[in-house]
């Protein structure tokens, strides 16, 4: 038995006991799941892109936890360095599982269509072959999303993304800490644009956006105070007395300088008098702000000079902007901290801007990049998703893309179709005569290709599909189906497709025109279940 589906993730063993390696499921913008082996890392939860390749100097080096592109991942929630294999995600585990299911299905299935056709065609044969699957089905899918927060490391140039906050780099282990209250300061300062561009009849609106954007700068500058200070008390050594309950500790400076007391630092030190009275002073605006509808009381006044009793507080874009520096002076001390003393160099003005960018690679789109094709091979799929009106799986002109291909050697796009037929994306017949095979597109060259060469997910619509479907019975006309969406046939069909593979073919009728991949299917039970579960494997929970 031929194992050709099987041997896309062989990476060694024998024929009998293979070794596979199956790759990571992607989100939109090219990143994999991650999970910390550390239970109490919350939320545990990374995505990890690739990386753009930086000049690493001694100064970066020394803040690492070890040297990027090893083998081994480090938690950015809490620094435990681990081997890549043991931050694999759980959901990635059973796509996996999933995934080499679909692949020695389809070699089973191979196989015995190879043995009932040669029975057939044998000479004398009194058997009569019908086939009830024409078409392979098409490898599953699995919904990934990006997170919020994105960086890139400036010291080892890691693309990564985590939930708001982290404290290192994922691969390289530096100290990021400092990238993500810049992120922070960058996202205020937008709000300060917004409120200086409004006009003077909107003096309110533009007094609350600067008064939320000097909340969002407290707000973070606490959340990055605490953060620190827990993963300090983390590594103490084992059995060392519990710690009081922080409450409101951090927004408060003294109390704040009382708290790392208990680590032997002081993160403020380096402000001078003048410096940390304005950023006490900030601190405390925050009770006028956010409790106190802007108005000063008593004990504020007491503070601020130019305060009165009863008064609106006075707040000026450009000091919420001096307000973050000082924070941000703050919070590089705590990014040094972490690694153990050592500042992070500074910055290069004359190098590609990073940190905080997200990152792009310069050649082809993220979500494609993974794939492995060549540069022929992924232009062509990409152009042929491009160029099918109907979006439906089948047979193409294959004249079609020889004329579009002129510039491509014969060679070269033989090759590349060779490419594409091997990852199961179009499947070929050649004849005897000297132009291109006869091609015939499957359904997961749309599912692969559609984001990036028309703009849509037939994978996530097909999730939505089944919500409809569910919806309208247990028997399902195409065109009703189609009505409900309003989607454009080009991206209907390819959704449809692939929700019609996850039901047995004789539930499925035939098509009788050009529209649709099929009339009609109806549904038994068990496909209602396959398909609630389909949709929430794809991120699309149903609700009846």
């Amino acid at each position: 038995m031929q194992f050709k589906n099987l041997n896309r993730f062989r990476v060694g063993g024998t024929a009998k006991q293979m070794q596979l390696a199956v790759p990571l499921p992607r989100t939109p913008d090219g990143r994999v799941y991650r999970y910390s082996p550390n239970k109490e890392a919350h939320p545990r939860h990374f995505v990890l892109g690739d990386a753009v390749d930086v000049e690493i100097g001694s100064e970066a080096r020394a803040r690492m936890k070890h040297a990027p592109r090893s083998n081994q991942t480090v938690c950015p929630y809490s620094g435990v360095v681990a081997d890549d294999d043991a931050f694999t995600h759980p959901e990635d585990r059973d796509a996996a599982l999933a995934t080499v299911k679909h692949a020695m299905l389809e070699d089973a299935r191979a196989a015995f269509g190879k043995m009932f056709d040669d029975i057939a065609n044998k000479p004398g044969s009194m058997f009569t072959v019908e086939k009830t699957r024409s078409a392979s089905a098409p490898r599953p899918r699995f919904a990934r999303r990006d997170l919020m927060r994105e960086l890139v490391c400036d010291h080892c140039g890691r693309d990564y993304g985590v939930f708001a906050i982290a404290l290192f780099c994922p691969d390289c282990g530096a100290p990021n800490l400092r990238l993500h209250f810049q992120r922070e300061a960058e996202l205020v300062a937008a709000q300060i644009s917004l409120a200086d561009e409004l006009p003077d009849e909107q003096h309110e609106l533009a007094y609350r956006l600067i008064g939320n954007a000097h909340e969002d700068v407290l707000t973070a500058f606490e959340t990055t105070l605490k953060t620190v200070y827990y993963y300090g008390m983390a590594q103490r050594p084992a059995g060392s007395p519990a710690f009081k309950p922080v409450l409101n500790d951090f927004q408060n400076v003294e109390r704040a300088k009382a708290r790392y007391v208990e680590l032997g630092f002081d993160p403020f030190e380096k402000l001078e008098d003048e410096a940390l009275e304005a950023l006490k002073l900030n601190v405390q605006k925050r009770h006028i702000i956010g409790h106190n509808l802007g108005v000063v009381d008593a004990r504020f006044a007491e503070h601020a000079q130019d305060a009165r009793v009863g008064e609106t507080v006075r707040l000026v874009g450009d000091d919420v902007r001096i307000f973050a520096g000082l924070c941000q002076a703050v919070v590089d001390r705590l990014d040094a901290f972490l690694a153990a003393g050592v500042a992070a160099p500074q910055a290069d003005a004359s190098a590609p801007e990073i940190g905080n960018a997200r990152m792009s690679l310069p050649f082809e789109p993220n979500a494609l990049a993974h794939l492995g094709l060549g540069a022929v091979a992924t232009r062509l799929a990409v152009w042929i998703a491009e160029n099918i009106e109907n979006g439906r799986a089948g047979p193409i002109k294959s004249d079609a893309v020889a004329q579009a291909f002129q510039d491509v050697p014969r060679g070269d796009l033989d090759e590349a179709l060779a490419e594409l037929a091997t990852d199961g994306f179009v499947t070929l017949t050649r004849t005897m005569d000297a132009g291109l095979p006869r091609i015939s597109v499957t359904l997961d060259l749309f599912a692969t290709f559609d984001p990036v060469a028309v703009g849509t997910d037939p994978s996530g619509d097909s999730a939505l599909l089944a919500g409809f479907a569910l919806q309208i019975g247990n028997g399902v006309s195409a065109k009703a189906l189609h009505d409900k969406t309003g989607w454009s046939i080009r991206r209907f069909n390819p959704a449809l497709g692939l929700l019609i593979s996850q039901i047995d073919d004789p539930r499925v009728s035939k098509s009788y025109d050009d529209a649709y991949p099929t009339g009609y299917f109806s549904l038994l039970p068990e496909d209602r279940v396959a398909l609630k579960r389909y949709a929430a494997r794809l991120g699309h929970a149903v609700q009846e």
